[in-house]
């Protein structure tokens, strides 16, 4: 007589739990995904096309915007998937270029390359601000909420356009150059500032002194020193010596939290 309780009531529940799957509302097969696009944002150059992404259409009609600015390698597939990554998260972004539609993965070139750039500031001005400008005009962007950012030679840049006020909010410096001693009169926009406590190029000592520059401007900047990392630790992971997955990490989710509060 218990067994064949037991039995029935093993079956009532199967019944019942069957009934539920049955009745459960399917998903949507709908997958949201960013668009990107390849976009001519500045007469910069013969070449120079930036790479666009945007977040998937959704109630949120304006968004923040993000200007990101490439390593001394050019605009290549870790920069393009970063933006989208940022695009993921409701910025739209621009990955701008700065080398006239070249990029390589030879150092000697690479530094042709930034050399060339150094030797003609003008002209990478113009063309971050005309890409500052592509997008404050862009009908799904909030020109109040715009920041940038950039790894090594792009971190310089992005602290470039801190420093002038070319119209960002807040500036992501990954392991980019700056100098202590700048004039941070014009400067509007927060900093945070993402080093390697082994960089041959930068030191732990230069660090600390734009740390203490910083805190005498108006502003919360953030500058991280992730200990046991070289100079490129969060930049193309798989293909690069350097990098380092939990300092990469770390510096992303900061920089995330970073932007979601200054933005």
């Amino acid at each position: 007589m218990k067994l064949k309780t037991v039995l029935s009531i093993c079956l009532l529940f199967t019944s019942y739990v069957s009934a539920q799957e049955t009745e459960a509302p399917e998903k949507s097969s709908e997958t949201k995904v960013v668009t990107t696009s390849d976009v001519k944002y500045t007469e910069q150059g013969t070449k120079t096309a930036g790479f666009l992404a945007e977040p998937p259409a959704g109630v949120e009609k304006k968004h923040a915007a993000i200007i990101l600015v490439h390593e001394w390698w050019g605009l290549n597939d870790f920069i393009k998937q970063t933006a989208k990554d940022f695009a993921e998260q409701g910025y739209v972004a621009l990955a701008v270029d700065l080398y006239d539609g070249e990029a390589t993965t030879k150092p000697d070139e690479a530094m042709k390359l930034a050399t060339g750039v150094r030797g003609d500031m003008d002209s990478a001005f113009a063309n971050l601000k005309d890409a500052i400008a592509y997008l404050q005009k862009k009908g799904n962007v909030d020109s109040d909420r715009m920041a940038s950012i950039g790894w090594c030679f792009g971190g310089g840049w992005s602290y470039q356009i801190a420093k002038n006020n070319l119209g960002v909010k807040a500036s992501v410096i990954y392991y980019g150059r700056f100098n202590p001693a700048d004039d941070l009169a014009k400067m509007r926009a927060e900093i945070i500032g993402h080093f390697a406590d082994k960089d041959r190029g930068i030191s732990v000592d230069d660090v600390n002194e734009f740390q203490a520059t910083l805190k005498t401007q108006g502003g919360d900047h953030e500058i991280y020193i992730y200990p046991n990392t070289q100079h490129g630790f969060a930049s193309r992971p798989g293909e690069n010596p350097n990098y380092v997955e939990n300092a990469a990490k770390s510096a992303w989710e900061r920089t995330l939290k970073f932007l979601k509060d200054r933005l």
